[in-house]
């Protein structure tokens, strides 16, 4: 991996760890809440299952039941 990406992914991590901790009551979050707020940062599903705690195909699914809510 290229120095460059490696601090890329550093970057998209710790923006979204700071994004988090304004969020108020983290614990009470949802997990699609989660995916939408990790999305933004451009993280990767796999990335996104981790710190939520969860597998990366719920983290699919979540995701693509998010996009057609939105296509409503």
């Amino acid at each position: 991996m290229k120095e460059q990406e490696l601090l890329e992914q550093i970057s998209k991590k710790l923006s979204a760890l700071i994004a988090m901790s304004f969020v108020k009551d983290v614990e009470k979050m949802t997990a699609a809440d989660g995916v939408k707020l990790f999305t933004r940062f451009g993280l990767s599903n796999q990335d996104i299952a981790d710190i939520l705690g969860t597998s990366k195909p719920t983290v699919e699914v979540l995701k693509s039941r998010i996009k057609s809510k939105k296509k409503k």
